[in-house]
């Protein structure tokens, strides 16, 4: 038999073995034990409610969050819907969205951006779970609240709370390969006044495993586990909220983030020739205060405030060699941030009237040193400041037409400057209008149609106009903004047993921000460059079903068509891949056992070589599997958790991009005790 089957075959009787004293009843129901709070449809700086919701939106809960065992955010992107994880040559993990950009998807904390605006996009891979209570996010044409740049979605991840007054303390830990280890601990306090969250984790890890069948070139030391991929992550989340009365409220909240880490350098590049990335964080920080209130007016409307300030530092290393011995260059960057979103809502005639100010303000600080360890006494420090404000302002009605219809309509003025561009010339601000239009219909009392179009521009970053990369980029001071129109068409159906929906969306981006490699001076260089666009049509499907007995399951598929334009010919985007799935199945018993089995599907992809061609990357299938062992003692009132994972059962080979793969076999283990 084959590595593949031979692993089918144990999970198999896993879960056999874990439900075979399964009774009669369905085990779909999620034991309430297992966290005493859950994610309210209301939280503070999210988003303002709305009585329709014309955006294609998945709500993650605070349930699958914990199933998934997850140390980071970037382990939870394959549970969105047409969502991809990409891990560049910088070590970030990005999340694309139906085929576009990460830059055009906005991630946000408890409504504050979690986006740096320097390069407007965030590390997923640093952002810790346990303070997460739950996700949302939206896809396809978006809201005037989420602000400047959102083209392709906004992921909302939003912070743990108890749904009623009580007190809640969990502890839990963690072990795997590559001497993983993380422990983690939150506490929560409720009354009918104040409410307080206090949550701390430390995650550690010698490496990511690498797939026995990786077959690097270049750049790779050993065989278990990829070079330079260690890292250690720490955070402290702390919040504080009042309850003036039952119409207002206001929270506020500190996040610190902490981390160092390795970047795995491309395993395609032989540095005899080319310049490779020996690359390391020696230091990555995000510090957050973020301030929320929400005031409402008895069934009228209500305001939502969300300010923030926000610091993020981080020291870039560039290392002569594999060894990482020699340091040859050191980029420090500084980010202060000021934010600020108001949303209200307010029935006005026969509908809902929203409006939304969107306004942040960030310094970035650089300081670039050649030999940096000589560089205080040879005088070669350059140290230079970049200043970006983006603002947004808007409105939308939602005519209520009977209760079975509703109609919608937008429109938004988005605007960018630049006012401090360090050394490199001045640039004149950019303005644009954003429009959205739709409408939702009731198709009885199990199925709902709905149709959005709308425009939107993002304006490129001040990474992309002035920053070089440790001289890795040649800069281009002709950049333009893109300019996107989308639409999308869906079905939605809901039962007692089943529900998903059906979605079909196209988008049509004007002047594609993407790369290309030239030479200067001899060496080779990434520039970017605009396209004359691109496009991307394709179709997902999303749903949830109780099966028969103690099973479960869930999952989407998303097949897309992502091409760009060049000189009127379409070409493949790079690392946009055309098929997306994943597929969950979750068996519980009466005993508290569980057992998951999880397939997940990536489609082949373009990647970029040095000589500007494209090189084809292949389809991967990764299969995950949990059980567990679930316990609540009543008379204590203490709950408790032990369970084993292994992700990428069958050590499939995949690749991020071209001389990047994706980690190999990982086992993990681990046990959390709440009371």
């Amino acid at each position: 038999m084959s590595r593949r089957q031979n692993a089918f075959i144990l999970v198999i009787l896993l879960m056999v073995s874990v439900v075979q004293e399964s009774s009669g009843q369905s085990g779909t129901q999620e034991n309430d034990s297992l966290r005493t709070y859950r994610l309210s449809e209301i939280v503070i700086g999210d988003q303002t409610e709305r009585s329709r919701s014309l955006e294609a939106v998945r709500r993650i809960s605070i349930a699958s969050i914990v199933r998934s065992d997850a140390s980071a955010a970037s382990a939870l992107v394959r549970l969105i819907p047409s969502a991809h994880l990409q891990t560049n040559s910088r070590g970030e993990s990005l999340i694309y969205v139906r085929g576009a950009g990460e830059r055009q998807v906005a991630v946000f904390f408890d409504g504050a951006l979690l986006n740096i605006p320097w390069d407007y996009r965030v590390d997923m891979s640093l952002i810790p779970v346990g303070m997460l209570g739950g996700i949302s996010v939206s896809r396809g044409v978006p809201s005037i609240v989420y602000g400047t740049n959102v083209i392709a979605g906004a992921v909302n991840l939003q912070s743990r709370s108890l749904d009623g007054p009580g007190s809640h303390v969990e502890i839990g830990g963690q072990v795997g390969s590559q001497a993983t280890r993380m422990v983690q601990s939150t506490f929560m306090r409720k009354t009918s006044r104040w409410s307080a969250v206090a949550s701390g984790s430390i995650y550690t890890t010698d490496g990511q495993a690498l797939p026995s069948d990786a077959n690097l070139d270049f750049n790779q030391r050993g065989s278990s586990v990829r070079t330079n991929t260690d890292r250690e992550i720490r955070n402290l989340f702390l919040r504080i909220g009042h309850h003036f009365s039952s119409k207002s409220e206001i929270g506020i909240s500190l996040l610190r983030i902490e981390s160092e880490k390795g970047v795995a350098p491309e395993g395609h590049i032989n540095p005899e020739i080319d310049r490779v990335r020996y690359w390391r964080y020696p230091s990555w920080n995000n510090t957050m205060l973020i301030v929320n209130a929400i005031t409402n007016w008895s069934d009228t409307g209500n305001l939502h405030t969300t300010f923030w300030l926000g610091r993020f530092g981080q020291d870039i290393e560039q290392f002569a060699g594999i060894q990482y011995a020699s340091l040859s260059d050191l980029q420090r960057d500084t980010d202060l941030t000021i934010g600020m979103r108001i949303t209200g809502n307010r029935k006005v005639g026969p509908g809902k009237l929203q409006g939304a100010v969107n306004w942040l303000s960030s310094i970035h600080r650089q300081t670039d040193s050649a030999n940096s360890e000589a560089a205080t006494q040879t005088g070669r420090i350059a140290r230079r400041f970049f200043r970006q404000m983006l603002y947004s302002t808007g409105a939308e009605y939602e005519l209520l037409v009977g209760s079975e219809s509703s109609f919608l309509l937008g429109v938004s003025l988005d605007g960018s400057a630049t006012p401090k561009t360090g050394e490199k010339p001045p640039r004149d601000p950019d303005l644009a209008i954003g429009t959205t239009a739709g409408f939702r219909r009731n198709l009885g009392t199990r199925h709902v149609l709905r149709f959005s179009i709308g425009r939107k521009v993002r304006f490129p970053t001040m990474r992309e106009l002035f920053g070089e990369a440790l001289q890795r980029f040649e800069l281009n001071p002709d950049l333009r903004a893109e300019t996107s129109f989308q639409s999308e068409l869906a079905l939605e159906r809901s039962t007692e047993s089943v529900s998903g929906e059906i979605v079909a969306f196209y988008r049509r981006t004007f002047d594609t921000i993407d790369q290309e490699i030239v030479v200067v001076d001899g060496e080779k260089k990434r520039k970017r460059i605009n396209l004359e666009g691109s496009r991307v049509w394709g179709m997902e499907v999303v749903g949830v079903a109780k099966l028969s007995g103690p099973l479960a399951a869930e999952g989407h598929i998303s097949w897309m068509d992502p091409k760009g334009i060049v000189e009127g010919k379409e070409l493949t985007l790079n690392e946009k891949p055309g098929l997306l799935a994943t597929l969950t199945l979750l068996l519980s018993s009466r005993w508290g056992g569980t057992a998951q089995f999880s397939w997940v599907q990536t489609g082949a992809v373009e990647s970029l070589s040095l000589d500007n061609t494209q090189v084809r990357l292949p389809a991967s299938s990764m299969f995950n599997v949990r059980t567990s062992l679930r316990k609540y003692f009543s008379t204590t009132g203490v709950f408790l958790e032990l369970y084993l994972g292994v992700s990428n059962l069958t050590d499939e080979v995949s690749f991020y991009q071209l001389g990047l793969p994706g980690p190999g076999r990982e086992i993990r283990g681990g046990a959390s005790i709440s009371f």
